[in-house]
C-alpha cells in the first residue's frame, strides 16, 4: 500500500515562504519526490502509525512539506554571507537539490529516535522466596 500523496494545496498550512519563483509542477513533483524517499525508506512503519493514528495525517503532511521546504527557502545553498568585503559560503549539497531527513523527521515518522534500537533486551529472573 502506497503511502498517501500531499497535494500542493496543503503547502500554505505548513510553509510561510513564497513559492512564485517556481512552478507548481516543480513543487508537486518535489512532495511527491519525499513522499517517494519517505516510502522507500520507511513505508510500512509510517503507514502503520497512519493507520493507527499514532501519527496524524496534518502531521504526516507538514513533515513532507517542511522537508520540500529546505529546497524552496535556499535554492541557491547558502551557508553563510557578509557584507563588509562581501563573502559567502554555499553548500553543496543544498544547491545541488538534495532532499533530506534530520533525526526529528525521522522520529516525528516513525517513532523512533534514529541511533536507538528496539531489540528486545534481557530479563532477569529470580526464584520467588517464601513458598
Amino acid at each position: 500500500m502506497a503511502l498517501p500523496d500531499v497535494p500542493i494545496t496543503v503547502i500554505p498550512k505548513h510553509y510561510e515562504g513564497d513559492l512564485t519563483d517556481f512552478t507548481d509542477d516543480f513543487v508537486q513533483a518535489r512532495l511527491d519526490e519525499v513522499v517517494d524517499k519517505i516510502e522507500s525508506r520507511w513505508g510500512a512503519t509510517v503507514q502503520r502509525r497512519l493507520d493507527s493514528g499514532a501519527l496524524k495525517t496534518r502531521t504526516y503532511q507538514a513533515i513532507v512539506v517542511r522537508v520540500a521546504a529546505r529546497l524552496f527557502r535556499n535554492p541557491e545553498g547558502y551557508e553563510s554571507e557578509s557584507e563588509g568585503q562581501y563573502d559567502y559560503r554555499l553548500r553543496a549539497t543544498v544547491a545541488s537539490g538534495t532532499l533530506w531527513f534530520t533525526d526529528d523527521d525521522e522520529a516525528d515518522l516513525t517513532g523512533i529516535k534514529p541511533g536507538t534500537t528496539r531489540i528486545p533486551g534481557t530479563v532477569g529472573l529470580t526464584p520467588r522466596w517464601g513458598f
